[in-house]
């Protein structure tokens, strides 16, 4: 029976006739008006006290939120989805390599490649209601409010998932009112614009999990999932599930990891947790009594996930090189947001540092700001862009943190672990120096040790690709990257660069053209100081072939051809600069040891084999890269390498170039490479040594590729005389051979280098470049060889003269072609081929041709010829550096 108004009124005369009959009251009439009276005075009260309460209430919530603004959608979804995601990086081929470094490891996750096994665990125990409710639910609002005023133990939560996303993307952990009113303002606008799959997805891509196996810190339960058990978030068990769901309430007291990797003796609060996540399931009935008594016998501690390296601790010189150059792109790509030319400000930042390097050498000690306007540069002006490039360096290294890039890279997995292991497996490594230092704490001796150390990089001709490389031997004992961040002076294999190929360019020289290997003494100023190159031994080869020359790696021809190209003018070295050498100074652009590899601060191994890929491409430069692109976690290209080639010699030149360099291999300083390759193709290659044996080098290009090596030590001390050709040339087959096993259509290709038009073959006069005359043949300077053909003899030279009954060079002809001269430094065999009032025997018309009784016997396959290293004859006698 429903219950009428009219019941309240005899609800009330009951009572008034009971009051009455005990004497309370006087009439049941009088007391019934009372009574009803009391009772509607009593029901406006709590009626107005109400609607007071509710308006203070409301006047203090509107208080507490007055300073946050109304987030529109775009602004909300900017909050919500913006959280960290680990950059992750990729071998050639998409063959993963590992996520960046980085405080927080993350993955971003869709919703549905998580298991629905994990979602009911995640909603039975964090929020029930979660697709009932609004964004909040009012009846564990005031729970949580009551107990907090009243100082009684939260036992329950207050917040649901909304709220807690809200808290964790948008306002932060402070414990308040404030706080806490505008978590449930946001709350609820969010709930109004986003689906509840939205809000689920973006909880699941930022809640924080403890640590993984390997002890890094995640979030986001994609991190989680393979963190914790190795397994895809998809293919979670209702144990693991379970597990996970539980830790978001105290990831760092429920994870089962150590802070530095591997599991913890004492994983029972991880497990209760889990267990009564698995009895919430139960009572929501996400799973049954058999379901839940089984996984409540699910021994985690078996399948946990194993430590594993992460790419800086298994892959360390190649994270390295991969984040640097990232950042470069990434700091070039910011600049030109901001409307600035990035590669302007990146030259200037690099001009900086030279400058900053000249002044920290400088023997007269003079400022940077000194330094740099006798240079020619405006200070203010390179400091301010070497800031700027500083801060957007800065900005890039967060952004390769947080924002999930993917970095697709040109290095092949297999070829790199391959040449990593026949580095490591070589045996004849030098021993290691060792430098006696006092240790500035304890002010104690002790021994510092040195190891010979080398870098080496393989480059794809036609692309520029860093296919692989090798960057030192032990990364904790030398974080430095031998392949890319080493600067040293690279020798004689300046020399194909910077001397021959301009020769050949320029017609100066041609392969077959007979060289001087006489005494040179050049004085360089006023005050007496000369330069004086000499080859390997000290000795002289009188008149060779410039292929002879290249082949034997002898240093005074080269100077003097180097002479005849007015190096003084810098024309020469701008070849360098186009070839992509970055560390040249103003000093290089004119020196004469320039052209034996004296510069003043050296030369990367990529910089100085990329270099030799310009022969094997025609006479073009492709920049050698190792970033292919970049793309950002929605999928968006930012960054995509360009091959942008760039003409530095023609094709006969790079051709010719190319022929003179197999010579090196075949019967040359390199002549025993062949024995150390398990394989046969076209090389074409240079060695080099620096001055006092402190560097030695190696590089060789085929039609596919080029692979360069140097190696010594990284205080500069002296190589093994006998050896460390030797050692240099043994590394680089190995590697050479490790890729081959990978690889072998690439290191050994089927075809030849390609012959272009233009290349003819000629039998002229070596002396003169010219036809053959009758006074040629009489003193033994014919010769066949290649040319480029615009360079081809077409007329009689005028090199020699009669001198009685014998042959001999014009005057004139030993002015022009051998400049400098020294006539001190010549003996009497040397001006047995020169001197005019010395006419030369038919029988033995070049120096070259005679036997020299000092002269070693030229050796075979098992020995190895010594490189000639790079020796000047200063003023004041004492041997210095080149420079």
């Amino acid at each position: 029976m429903a219950f009428q108004p009219k019941d309240i009124k005899t609800f009330f005369e009951k009572t008034a006739s009971w009051l009455t009959e005990k004497g309370v009251l006087r009439s049941a009439r009088f007391g019934s008006k009372v009574i009803w009276n009391s009772f509607l005075i009593i029901v406006s009260v709590c009626f107005v006290g109400t609607f007071f309460a509710g308006g203070i209430a409301a006047g203090y919530f509107a208080s507490l939120v007055k300073d946050q603004p109304v987030l529109n959608y775009e602004t909300l979804k900017k909050d919500i989805y913006h959280y960290s995601e680990t950059s992750e990086l990729f071998f050639s081929g998409n063959v993963p390599l590992g996520k960046l470094r980085s405080d927080l490891t993350r993955t971003n996750i869709s919703l549905d490649k998580v298991s629905p096994t994990l979602i009911h665990a995640l909603l039975s125990t964090e929020d029930e209601l979660f697709y009932e409710h609004e964004g909040v639910v009012p009846k564990a609002v005031f729970r949580a409010a009551f107990q907090e005023l009243t100082h009684q133990p939260i036992v329950t939560g207050g917040s649901t998932l909304t709220q807690q996303l809200v808290k964790n993307q948008i306002l932060t952990n402070e414990v308040s009112f404030e706080r806490k009113a505008k978590e449930i303002l946001l709350s609820l606008r969010v709930e109004n614009f986003f689906s509840k799959n939205n809000i689920l997805e973006a909880y699941l891509n930022v809640v924080p999990f403890g640590r993984n196996a390997s002890g890094q810190n995640i979030a986001g339960i994609s991190a989680a999932a393979h963190g914790v058990f190795g397994v895809a978030p998809k293919d979670l068990n209702l144990p693991q599930a379970a597990f996970l769901a539980g830790m978001p309430k105290n990831p760092f007291s429920y994870t089962p990891f150590e802070n530095h990797g591997g599991v913890k003796k004492d994983i029972s609060s991880g497990v209760a947790r889990a267990h009564f996540v698995l009895k919430r399931m139960l009572v929501a009935g996400y799973i049954n009594k058999g379901q839940y008594e089984k996984a409540l016998a699910y021994d985690y501690k078996k399948h946990f996930a194993k430590p594993k390296q992460s790419p800086m601790e298994e892959y360390p010189y190649l994270t390295n090189e991969v984040e640097n150059r990232s950042k470069i792109i990434l700091a070039k790509l910011d600049a030109k947001q901001q409307g600035l030319n990035g590669e302007q400000v990146y030259k200037d930042y690099r001009t900086y540092k030279k400058m900053d390097y000249l002044a920290k050498t400088d023997r007269h000690h003079r400022s940077i700001k000194e330094i740099t306007k006798a240079r020619g540069f405006n200070y203010s002006k390179l400091k301010d862009q070497y800031d700027l490039f500083n801060e957007l360096l800065k900005n890039a290294d967060n952004q390769l943190r947080v924002k999930g890039y993917k970095i697709y890279t040109t290095v092949n997995k297999k070829i790199y672990d391959a040449m990593q292991k026949a580095e490591n497996n070589y045996s004849n490594y030098e021993p290691d120096k060792i430098e006696i230092v006092t240790d500035p704490k304890t002010g104690k001796k002790k021994k510092v040790h040195h190891p010979m150390e080398l870098g080496a990089v393989l480059i794809k001709n036609d692309t520029g690709e860093i296919i692989s490389f090798v960057g030192g031997r032990d990364f904790k004992l030398s974080q430095v990257n031998h392949a890319t961040q080493t600067k040293r002076q690279n020798g004689s294999t300046m020399k194909p660069l910077l001397v021959y190929a301009p020769a050949l360019e320029k017609g100066v020289i041609q392969p077959g053209e007979i060289v001087a290997d006489l005494p040179y003494k050049r004085y360089i100023n006023s005050s007496g100081d000369f330069y004086e190159p000499h080859n390997y031994g000290g000795r002289y080869h009188g008149f060779e072939t410039a292929r002879r020359a290249l082949a034997e790696s002898h240093n005074v021809p080269a100077v003097r051809l180097y002479t005849k190209l007015h190096p003084a003018s810098g024309k020469p070295a701008q070849n360098l600069k186009k070839m992509g050498f970055t560390s040249l100074f103003n000093s290089d652009m004119h020196n004469l040891s320039t052209a034996l590899g004296g510069l003043t601060r050296g030369v990367t191994v990529e910089e100085n084999t990329n270099a030799y890929t310009t022969f094997a491409n025609d006479g073009n430069f492709i920049d050698a890269f190792m970033i292919n692109k970049i793309v950002d976690k929605n999928g968006n290209v930012i960054y995509q390498h360009k091959v942008k080639p760039v003409h530095v010699y023609s094709p006969q030149t790079a051709y010719l170039m190319l022929d003179m360099m197999r010579d090196v291999i075949h019967g040359g300083t390199a002549r025993s490479l062949s024995s150390y390759l398990k394989f046969s193709t076209d090389w074409a290659g240079k060695t080099g040594t620096s001055q006092d044996w402190r560097d030695s080098w190696f590089v060789a290009t085929n039609p596919n590729v080029t692979m360069g090596i140097w190696t010594g030590y990284d205080k500069k001390y002296t190589l093994n005389h006998d050896l460390y050709s030797r050692h240099t040339q043994q590394l680089w087959a190995r590697f050479a051979n490790a890729a081959y096993d990978i690889k072998p259509n690439l290191m050994d290709p089927a075809e030849r280098f390609h012959m272009p038009a233009g290349i003819v073959q000629r039998t002229f006069c070596g002396i003169s470049g010219q036809n053959v005359t009758n006074l040629c043949q009489r003193a033994g300077f014919v010769k066949t060889d290649l040319f480029n053909e615009k360079y081809a003899p077409s007329r009689n030279g005028h090199a020699l003269v009669q001198n009685g009954s014998g042959v001999t060079l014009r005057k004139s002809f030993i002015k022009s072609h051998y400049p400098y001269l020294d006539e001190s430094g010549m003996t009497d065999e040397l001006w047995g081929t020169l001197n005019p009032r010395a006419p030369i025997p038919k029988e033995q018309p070049k120096a070259k041709q005679r036997k020299k009784p000092e002269e070693k016997p030229k050796p075979n396959n098992r020995t190895k010829p010594k490189e000639k290293p790079n020796k000047h004859k200063p003023a004041d006698k004492k041997k210095k550096p080149e420079n």
